[in-house]
């Protein structure tokens, strides 16, 4: 009986590739017996062939989904970077955006500060100018009505100090307390006023 000893090299480690090879290689094998050596040799060599042919397109079509995979996945990177890029643009736009209006408030506020501080030294000083005017006519009264008018003159020293406290207040007021220092500057401007015309009324006309 005539013995081949047949050697196959196979690469590809896919099960179902190992077995179709192993049944490609039993079929030859029946014909050992024939004596027929060439003709064993041949389909053994197709046996191989067939055998190669389909381990090398096993491995294209796994490096095909390797390849697709990886295409995908450099797809997704290059999103990824392109979405934080175009994130990092936003955020930077906005916060140049927001320093920019920043600015803008803080110097609305700084303006907004001195006319409310300019206008309230004129206010107080029509007040003062007011008080001034008493004095000619006050030398004219009576001794009686002087010492009344003095009288009626004693609480304006420490209201005048209040009003220039609320004066100096614009300097730090803020969009929050607006309200609050013009609404006291308003009323310590008022109580003045009603000063001098209690004492004016003490005053001859």
């Amino acid at each position: 009986m005539l013995v081949l000893r047949v050697e196959l090299k196979i690469r590809v480690t896919s099960p179902s590739v190992i077995r179709m090879r192993a049944a490609f290689l039993l079929v030859p094998l029946l014909f050992v017996a024939c004596g027929n050596e060439e003709e064993i040799k041949k389909k053994v060599a197709a046996v191989q062939q067939a055998a190669d042919d389909q381990a090398s397109k096993a491995k294209q079509a796994a490096q095909q989904k390797l390849d697709d995979l990886q295409a995908k996945l450099d797809q997704l990177t290059k999103d990824a970077t392109d979405a934080k890029t175009k994130l990092d643009e936003c955020t930077s736009k906005a916060q140049s955006s927001a320093d920019e209006q920043g600015k803008s408030a803080e110097a609305a506020l700084a303006a907004a500060r001195s006319a409310f501080k300019e206008e309230s030294k004129l206010e107080l000083a029509d007040a003062n100018k007011a008080l001034n005017e008493l004095g000619p006519k006050s030398a004219k009264a009576t001794a009686k009505a002087k010492a009344a008018f003095q009288a009626a003159l004693k609480p304006v020293a420490a209201q005048q100090k209040a009003i220039a406290a609320d004066v100096t207040a614009w300097d730090t007021a803020t969009l929050d307390t607006f309200k609050t220092v013009k609404a006291k500057f308003e009323h310590d401007l008022a109580v003045l006023k009603g000063t001098t015309r209690v004492a004016k009324s003490k005053l001859p006309p």
